[in-house]
């Protein structure tokens, strides 16, 4: 069948030559093409189920096969006699086209024994998974810490990385870097090869390591860029005389020491770091007249340049034998981290061979370890396996990764693989698809017309079938700005650019727009505050998307319908409310996916709750859930009527009661539980589920509440998700049940499937990809790159390993190192290179419109300093600091020609303008005060309801206050603890009221039995306060009476063997042969811990507190003595890490609570209390308040 096919699409429709990459931009008909390659092979004789097509979704697969079966039904209406194509009609439903999770399972079912894995293994779900990782990680731990005291690289990696309470950041580092080795051929080879990283040569500088050189090439491109600019600048000063005289002699002060650094930066680490500062002489200071813009443009460069320059030289602040000894000193930590985490992928693995499980992971490392040798050649069965397939198709291969890339070449007879996608789309680093898999072949293979014969080679595919040319050429004119190998991993040069694949009729009214909302003047109402920005672009939005449906027509003529509107932003989820509220203000429909929590929505919560009372009713809060809802429509009233006249007990016994008495929605309520729970013992999880829904109707009623398709489509996930619960081989009420429990706390997703709900769709950029709409509004542009990988306790990056921080206790700090300031610039230049990506997907949505929003003149971006530094093309560096995706779009359309909207009020000259814009663009700047306020509500006068006559106390009743509403946050308890505390304030409180409570952190964890962890700083502490509280005085003359009284304390369980091994006997004899010890020894009057309990005016602590309230003041004083004078003295012992430095800040934190303690003494016992007096342990001193 004759298709119509561009040059480059035949190409790769009839290449055969070799391995072959297809680079496929955003709308140029990739699948189409993959399809036509496939039955160009049918077409040639080959069968289509000897092809391996490998597709990024179950979905995708799905699409894909269907789309090859019409193409195969296509040809066979042609040539029905064909026996061929009917053959392969059939086939095709036969065909290995699928997921890579779904080619290893398959594999898996036929060769697994070889790798040790049950024939009979079932699929681990997420959640259970999470439950078996916590399991195996605990099992390491444990038996790590009973040897602790043999292996002193493990004790280093606890010291640095043990919490004050837990060790729940160890375990958190561990299972981060064992889910990110999982992108790994061999994870556990990986680890264990990452060993040698630490092992350095004593003669080893910086510039040796690979850390080193990356932040020297860094900064010799810095230099370089910086360099460029100011020569560049210098050249255009010298057309202006005065700006010569004054700017000219610093620059070339400043160029010349940008050039000596850079010849230092290819020698050493200290000759570069002996260049800085970078010399920034003292400007001209001549009069006259000059160009004010040129003035202004070279101040600002010469501002920007001094700054990066100062930041750059805090790089080198650590010589080059500072900067070796850290990375020594945190080796054996790290080596240990290494070596715990591969002991942990063990563990973890053998709690799944344990319970006949595997789980995606699994899946495709056990595929990898069938089909490579440990030269990482293809074994025998690879070779023989990999025979039937005369060709392996990887749709979407720029999100792969390396485990997947190994099963590709294995199985490959080194010239039969077909890769396609657009490395300008991968945007799924965060799932560790690797991008650079296709950059280096992207790189390196010659493009089809240049291969020799069996050579990879690259075909591009440019013209885009999908957008009208106004939306290609915007695309294209931001990113030719702004991406670059430095910038973006990739140079985006024409060979890249979008092209138009077919003429579009000229329409004015599908010009890129460009609205820039201004949050500057926004009213700050003494009640409700700022209206909140987001809401504030929301609006305006939402506005533009009513006069496009009032007056909007699609290419085809007929009118813009809201399902033809998409509004996407980076991450929907914390302003979804903000954008649904505006399109409702305007009665526009709209639908989004996620926009609630799944176990949070009602719907759920009640379902849940019925299969809760069906396992067990005597649930108070799931069975009054149940009877509240929408199914059964018990009252408030109804319900405390019940439990008032059922004499107490559970809300079962009161329900029960009510139906003894015949009233008659309990009696039906009883009866139709009596028969769920009997189908409960004889129905699987997901047929009782069924058959509540049938008996209660629970989809049909909550479908019949606002938002109902959401609803009733998340009542249909949770029945999905019971059946796929049983698939897996689990059975039960109770541990679906557990299961649903588990997901929610690990926050593991249920899918709900899309609906095909109308209005417009409300979508992340990530759930966009592959969709195409005839209008995308891309909002919240202005919205701060999210830099928490950079920030993580310990960096992890596959190439360069690990970054830590190290850790000095003996002076309490904590400071970055070599390898952690390269790690964290490599991982700042990806995410910067993924956001990028992601604005690219993003751009590449619309067919025939594209808008654009940003705030700005709100926190982080200023219209003026982005003005500033407006360039046609920005410098690399300036686009790889940028912080939003605003600056990347706003730093070149400041320089179009149609920009001028955006200058109004600016007090920076324009730039130079570009001297190819493309198409016009639709600028506008917005006044954010304009939206702060629903569209028809404006001044209050101009309201009709402002002409009715209300009832004259109407505004008064209306402004009621609570009168006693400074009392409200007053708690009735108040601990020392509150004041600057201790754990046994905390104690004697019991249930104290928090100053500012928290919601509670609930974990779970499995008891730690005495000896098997090292005690924290705080349960160190606990165990010293113990032996100063219960030490016989008359025994602590000498060291060894010490260590006899603490293993008394131990003998009397006053102590464990552990707390007792953890005091300082030492610390103890210093504290009681101090002036404070030996007069608290001397001391015929002494008392600790004493406690105490007394009502004070709370106005002392709550300012806002009403005359006449108290509240009760509760607390432990440590010890307090007589002294000779008849004065008292309060003690109060601390273990708290302090220096020198930090112990008078520290001592005076503590000043509220021993005035407490003063206050205490001097109520309850009448004791004058004239010395306060802070012992520090930490420096065998004490401080006097």
């Amino acid at each position: 069948m004759a298709i119509e096919l561009t040059a480059s699409q035949r190409s790769v429709v009839d290449d055969r030559g070799g391995n072959l990459l297809v680079s496929a931009a955003a709308g140029s008909g990739k699948t189409r093409v993959l399809v036509e390659r496939l039955m160009g092979y049918v077409e040639q004789g080959e069968d289509i189920d000897r092809f391996l097509v490998i597709t990024f979704t179950n979905a995708a697969a799905a699409e894909l096969r269907q789309r090859i079966a019409a193409g195969i039904h296509q040809r066979l209406a042609l040539h029905p006699e064909d026996r061929h194509l009917r053959r392969n009609a059939t086939l095709v439903y036969q065909a290995p086209i699928c997921t890579i999770d779904a080619f290893c399972l398959d594999f898996l079912r036929q060769w697994g024994h070889l790798a040790g894995l049950d024939p009979d293994f079932r699929l681990c779900d997420e959640a259970q998974g999470e439950v078996l990782r916590r399991q195996a990680l605990e099992e390491v731990l444990e038996g790590r810490y009973a040897a602790i005291g043999q292996d002193p690289a493990f004790a280093a990696l606890v010291d640095d990385l043990a919490g004050e309470r837990d060790d729940q950041t160890l375990e958190d580092v561990v299972l981060e870097m064992h889910r990110r080795v999982q992108a790994q051929a061999d994870p556990v080879g990986w680890l264990m090869d990452r060993r040698r990283d630490f092992d350095l040569p004593p003669e080893a500088m910086p510039e040796d390591t690979p850390w080193g050189k990356l932040l020297l090439a860094d900064a010799a491109g810095l230099a370089a860029d910086w360099r460029e600019q100011l020569e560049s600048l210098l050249t255009r000063l010298g057309d202006d005389p005065l700006l010569s005289a004054n700017y000219g002699p610093s620059l070339r002060g400043t160029i010349d020491g940008l050039e000596v650094l850079q010849s230092a930066l290819e020698e050493s680490w200290d000759r570069a770091a002996a260049c800085f500062p970078i010399p920034f002489p003292r400007l001209g200071a001549k009069r006259g007249e000059c160009d004010e813009a040129l003035k202004a443009h070279a101040k600002a460069l010469r501002d920007r340049c001094r700054k990066q320059l100062t930041d750059l030289a805090a790089r080198f602040d650590v010589t080059a034998a500072q900067a070796m000894e850290d990375l020594r000193a945190v080796g054996p930590a790290m080596t240990a981290l290494l070596e715990v985490t591969a002991q942990f992928d063990r563990a973890f693995v053998e709690q799944k061979r344990r319970r006949r499980l595997a789980d995606f992971a699994d899946l495709e490392h056990l595929t990898v370890r069938l089909l490579t040798g440990p030269d990482g050649q293809p074994t025998p069965l690879a070779r023989d396996w990999g025979k039937q397939y005369v060709e392996i198709m990887v749709d979407e291969y720029q999100d792969t990764n390396g485990v997947q890339n190994a099963i590709f070449t294995a199985l490959s007879n080194g010239r039969n693989l077909f890769f396609v996608g657009d490395v300008k789309q991968s945007i799924y680093r965060f799932r560790l698809a690797d991008p650079t898999l296709f950059l280096d072949k992207y790189r390196s293979w010659p493009l089809r017309e240049e291969a020799k014969e069996g050579e990879g080679r690259k075909i591009l595919l440019s013209d885009n079938f999908r957008s009208r040319p106004e939306v290609l050429e915007g695309t294209n004119f931001i990113f030719r700005n702004i991406m670059t190998a430095r910038a973006g991993e990739l140079d985006y040069t024409p060979a890249e650019a979008l092209r138009p694949g077919r003429e579009f009729p000229p329409n004015p009214d599908c010009r890129v727009e460009l609205a820039c909302v201004d949050l500057e003047g926004l009213t700050d109402h003494p009640e409700r505050g700022k209206t909140p920005k987001d809401l504030v672009v929301a609006r305006a939005a939402a506005r533009r998307i009513r006069r496009l449906l009032d007056t909007g027509r699609r290419g085809d003529g007929a009118p813009l319908r809201p399902e033809d509107i998409v509004i996407l932003l980076r991450s929907p989820g914390p302003v979804l409310r903000h954008y649904a509220a505006a399109l409702d203000e305007l009665s526009i429909p709209w639908s989004a996916e996620g926009g609630r929590e799944f176990f949070g929505t009602t719907e759920i919560s009640v379902a849940i709750s019925l299969l809760q009372i069906v396992d067990n009713p005597v649930q108070d809060v799931p069975l009054l859930s149940v009877l509240r809802s929408p199914l059964f429509q018990f009252t408030p009233d109804r319900l405390a009527q019940l439990r008032g006249m059922g004499g107490g007990g559970t809300v079962y016994d009161a329900v029960s009661a009510g139906a003894g008495r015949e009233e008659e929605d309990c009696v039906q309520f009883l009866a139709l539980l009596a028969e769920l729970r009997e189908l409960a013992a004889q129905e699987s999880s997901h047929r009782l589920l069924w058959q509540i829904y049938d008996r209660t109707d629970l989809p049909a009623v909550f479908a019949a509440l606002p938002d109902g398709r959401r609803r009733r489509a998340n009542l249909m996930a949770l029945y999905d998700e019971a059946c796929r619960f049983e698939v897996g081989g689990h059975r039960g009420l109770m541990a679906f049940l557990l299961h649903l429990t588990r997901m929610a706390d690990s926050g593991v997703a249920v899918p709900v499937a899309g609906e095909e709900a109308g209005g417009v769709r409300i979508l992340s950029i990530h759930k966009s990809k592959g969709l195409e709409f005839p209008v995308v509004l891309l909002c919240g542009l202005e919205r701060q790159f999210n830099e928490a990988d950079t920030k993580a306790t310990i960096l992890f990056h596959p190439e360069l390993g690990l970054g830590p921080k190290r850790t000095d206790r003996s002076r309490m700090l904590r400071y970055t190192t070599l390898a952690r300031d390269a790690v964290a610039l490599r991982l700042r230049r990806q995410l910067r290179a993924e956001e990028m990506r992601l604005l690219y997907v993003a751009m590449t949505r619309a067919e025939e419109k594209l808008i654009l929003f940003a705030a700005v003149n709100g926190p982080g971006t200023s219209l003026e300093g982005l003005a500033a530094r407006a360039q046609c093309p920005p410098p690399p560096q300036q686009v790889a600091q940028a912080r939003s995706m605003a600056e990347w779009v706003l730093l070149p359309a400041l320089c179009r020609p149609d920009s001028a909207p955006l200058w109004g009020g600016l007090s920076v000259p324009r730039p130079v303008q570009t001297a190819d814009p493309g198409p016009a663009w639709d600028m506008s700047l917005l006044r954010g005060a304009d939206y702060e306020e629903p569209a028809g509500q404006g001044a209050r006068n101009s309201s009709p309801a402002a002409e009715l006559e209300l009832p004259g106390d109407i505004e008064a009743r209306l402004a009621w206050r609570y009168p006693y509403e400074g009392a409200v946050d007053v708690p009735s308890k108040l601990t020392a603890t509150q004041l600057k505390g201790r754990e046994r304030d905390r104690e004697v409180a019991q249930d104290g009221v928090e100053l500012r409570p928290a919601p509670p952190e609930v974990r779970l964890r499995r008891p730690v039995f005495e000896g098997r962890r090292p005690l924290t700083a705080a349960q160190r502490g606990t165990a010293l306060h113990m032996v100063m509280q219960y030490i016989d005085y008359g025994r602590t003359g000498s060291e060894a009476a010490i260590r006899e009284e603490i293993a008394r304390l131990v003998a009397g369980q006053y102590l464990t063997p552990q707390q007792g091994q953890a005091v300082d006997p030492r610390a103890i004899l210093t504290f009681f042969q101090s002036g404070l010890g030996q007069r608290l020894l001397a001391s015929q009057e002494r008392q600790r811990e004493r406690k105490f309990s007394m009502l004070v005016p709370a106005r002392d602590y709550y300012p806002q507190a009403g005359l006449g309230e108290t509240v009760l003041l509760q607390g432990v004083v440590d010890c307090w003595f007589r002294e000779t004078d008849g004065t008292v003295t309060v003690v109060d012992f601390k273990t708290d890490r302090v220096t020198e430095d930090t112990v008078g800040e520290r001592a005076e934190s503590y000043r509220p609570q021993l005035e407490a303690y003063t206050r205490a003494l001097a109520v309850a016992a009448g004791l004058p209390v004239r010395r306060r007096v802070l012992w520090f342990f930490a420096l065998d001193r004490a401080v006097e308040l």
